[in-house]
């Protein structure tokens, strides 16, 4: 039963593999549905006329040959009835030959007159003279076709009357072949012998011969039409598609970068305008790639440039700014609170020169990653302590947690600038609720996660978060100021390791940004986890306990075979006091 079951099932499967690769071709193919609907509408269309025509054709054939043959029998009759009459003193033996002669004379297969039969109709007094009934060698069989409506017709209108039948090829066999035929009757008066009926038994085999070979020959014609339409449909499919394909294939070729494909022009019809078409869509594109490259390359190195030029005044000033920043003490109240604008507003400008540079360097493509093993939950942990005074200043709690093996291959100088970008935006956007920070690896991939309670991310704003000098809301007054390329720039770091940075947020409860990097840049992991899109505050892993208590994550991120959870303290500032973790 079991390999019966097998077999079946296998050759379900092959069936139904069968017909999914057919569904798959005809979906894709354009030339097969085109050549199969015409093919099969040929077909259709041929069929139709030919049936028709072959109807018509078997009815003309058959009313022409049922009108010769009536005809004929016609004239035989007349000239049997005349015979008849004019013997009019004939002896019992006399009118006898006469019939048997007239019998006799109806056989001529060559004509397909299958024989005769003489037959008494009923319910008639005995007369003065009595003659056997004569039929054909085949009397049994010319009798049997005589059928029992046929005499009664004849008894009822006296005139002539006919009926189609079937033909045995061999009157011993029943169940032999048939030729189409029909029989003939009509009333004769035999003087002295009372009425009799004469039928004919006329063959239609020559007729069934014409018409087979007009089937045959109109078969074979419809093939031969259809074998040559689907060729001029193959050649005209051809034609016409080489050029779709062509425009297929330079699209593809234009998606792939290679901007001065051009398809040929042949002629001037409809395809020779679409090759037109396609080679001035390809000059436009290349033209205006052309033009955003220049534009590009003009932008790239006026803004490498205009950093290199300032970097020098701007360091000069801000040595000068910072002479004046350490004696803030020795001056009066009001130039006091200028020199420490003057600060802070020279250091905002230092890091706009930097990220200018930085952003200018990745547009170039001139940067390398000098890799080196590194624990990234150590940066991680060192971020968090240089911004926990940021954090005290705003109010807001950190929580540290890590798991697994968190070394990796990496540039620790770029990891800690995406780390610190996240985190710093974080205690911004955090609206003093708590900011939690954890670090995962497995075996191919390092995690970092930074989650904040504040005012969240819609799912436009996160698929914007990127880009450069992007902010969701311009109004906000940030105290760490900002160039609008932190995030950018902590992408293209994520980017050269191999790995993704990755926000996923909801307004009102909160944002998720997730790090992921390979343990060997540029090779292939599996992410510990993903950024998941906040429902409540409690899928952020934080409670809403008091400030003071340990805050962990509920582990809906991380897989239940990483190893235990250990939460770690954030080194206080000192002038937060004790950091809550």
């Amino acid at each position: 039963m079991s390999e019966q079951y097998a077999q079946r099932r296998s050759l379900f499967e092959r069936l139904w593999y069968g017909v999914t690769a057919i569904q798959k071709q005809w979906a894709s193919s354009i030339r097969l549905r085109v050549i199969t609907v015409i093919a099969l509408g040929g077909a259709l269309g041929g069929s139709i006329i030919g049936i028709a025509i072959t109807s018509q054709v078997r009815t003309a054939m058959f009313d022409q040959a049922v009108k010769s043959n009536v005809e004929q029998f016609s004239a035989a009759a007349a000239r049997a009835q005349d015979r008849f009459s004019a013997a009019t003193s004939a002896t019992a033996g006399q009118t006898q030959q006469v019939a048997n002669e007239l019998v006799a004379s109806m056989y001529d297969p060559a004509r397909g007159l299958m024989g005769a039969s003489l037959m008494r109709s009923p319910g008639q007094q005995a007369g003065t003279i009595q003659i056997v009934e004569p039929s054909t060698a085949s009397a049994t069989a010319m009798r049997s076709l005589v059928s029992d409506q046929l005499r009664a017709s004849m008894q009822k209108s006296e005139a002539m009357a006919w009926q189609s039948v079937a033909i045995p090829k061999d009157p011993k066999d029943p169940h032999s072949a048939t030729d189409p035929g029909i029989v003939i009757g009509a009333m004769l008066d035999l003087p002295s012998a009372g009425q009799y009926e004469l039928y004919a038994l006329y063959s239609l085999a020559a007729q069934e011969d014409l018409l087979d070979s007009v089937y045959r020959v109109l078969s074979y014609g419809i093939v031969v039409l259809l074998v040559i339409v689907t060729l001029l449909i193959v050649l005209m499919m051809r034609l016409v598609l080489r050029p779709v394909q062509a425009a297929s294939a330079g699209a593809r070729q234009l998606a792939e970068g290679a901007l001065d494909t051009r398809m040929s022009v042949e002629g001037s019809d409809e395809l020779a305008q679409l090759a037109t078409s396609f080679n001035q869509m390809a000059s436009s594109l290349e033209e205006q790639f052309e033009r955003m490259e220049r534009m590009s390359s003009v932008q790239t190195a006026f803004v490498s440039a205009v950093s290199h030029e300032l970097r020098s005044p701007v360091t000069t000033i801000r040595m000068a700014g910072q002479l004046i920043y350490d004696k803030r003490e020795d001056l009066p109240p009001a130039l006091k609170r200028s020199a420490e604008l003057q600060h802070d507003q020279l250091v905002n400008l230092d890091s706009m020169l930097s990220d200018l540079l930085e952003i200018s360097r990745y547009d170039a493509g001139a940067m390398n990653l000098a890799a080196e093993n590194a624990d990234i939950a150590e940066i991680a942990r060192k971020v968090m302590d240089m911004a926990q005074p940021l954090a005290t200043d705003n109010g807001v709690t950190m929580s540290f947690t890590t798991a697994g093996d968190a070394t990796a291959e990496v540039e620790p100088r770029r990891i800690e600038r995406i780390i610190r970008n996240l985190v710093v935006n974080a205690l911004e956007h955090a609206e003093g609720n708590p900011v939690t920070v954890r670090v995962a690896g497995n075996a191919s991939a390092v995690g970092v996660e930074v989650a904040d309670r504040g005012v969240g991310l819609s799912d436009e704003q996160a698929a914007h978060v990127f880009d450069r000098f992007w902010r969701a809301d311009s109004s906000r007054v940030r105290k760490t100021g900002g160039t609008g390329l932190g995030l950018t720039i902590a992408r293209e770091d994520a980017l050269i390791h191999g790995g993704t940075l990755e926000a996923a947020g909801t307004l009102g409860v909160g944002s998720v940004f997730v790090l992921v990097v390979p343990k060997t840049p540029g090779a292939s992991y599996l992410a510990p986890f993903k950024a998941v899109k906040p429902e409540s505050p409690v899928a952020l892993g934080v409670s809403d306990s008091l400030p003071g208590r340990t805050n962990t994550h509920s582990g809906a991120n991380i897989a239940a075979a990483e190893a235990a959870i250990t939460v770690e303290p954030v080194s206080a500032a000192s002038e937060g006091g004790e950091t809550n973790v």
